[in-house]
C-alpha cells in the first residue's frame, strides 16, 4: 500500500516556481551550494534570527551576477539551499507558487 502512496518523481513539483532564465549553459555550481549551506543556512534554532538570516541571504545574493539570469530568479533558485530542518520541511510542504506579479524578493513581507 505504501508504494502507491509514495510520490513519484514526476509528481513532485518544487515549492518555489522558478522565473524563466534565458542564459545558455546556466547552472548553480556545487561550490556555491556548499558555501551557502555552510554560511547562511537557517535551522530555526533559538539563537537564530529569521531577519538576520534574510539579511545575510540578500547580502550574498547581491554578490552573484550571471549573464542572462535575472537577480530575482537567482534568489528564488538558491533560497531553498539556505534552509534546513523543520523550516525546509515547511517550505517543501507548501503548494507550488510564484511571487505575485510585480513583487520582488526585496518587497516580500
Amino acid at each position: 500500500m505504501g508504494y502507491y502512496m509514495a510520490p513519484r518523481g514526476a509528481d513532485i513539483q518544487p515549492t518555489i516556481l522558478r522565473l524563466p532564465v534565458v542564459a545558455n549553459n546556466f547552472e548553480i555550481k556545487p561550490d556555491l551550494v556548499t558555501m551557502i549551506q555552510n554560511n547562511v543556512q537557517f535551522h530555526e534554532l533559538r539563537d537564530e534570527s529569521p531577519r538576520e538570516h534574510i539579511q545575510r541571504f540578500i547580502e550574498i545574493a547581491k554578490t552573484l551576477k550571471i549573464n542572462g539570469v535575472p537577480e530575482e530568479a537567482l534568489k528564488l533558485m538558491i533560497l531553498p539551499y539556505t534552509l534546513a530542518g523543520n523550516v525546509l520541511m515547511w517550505l517543501n510542504n507548501r503548494p507550488p507558487s510564484r511571487l505575485p506579479h510585480g513583487t520582488t524578493c526585496s518587497t516580500c513581507s
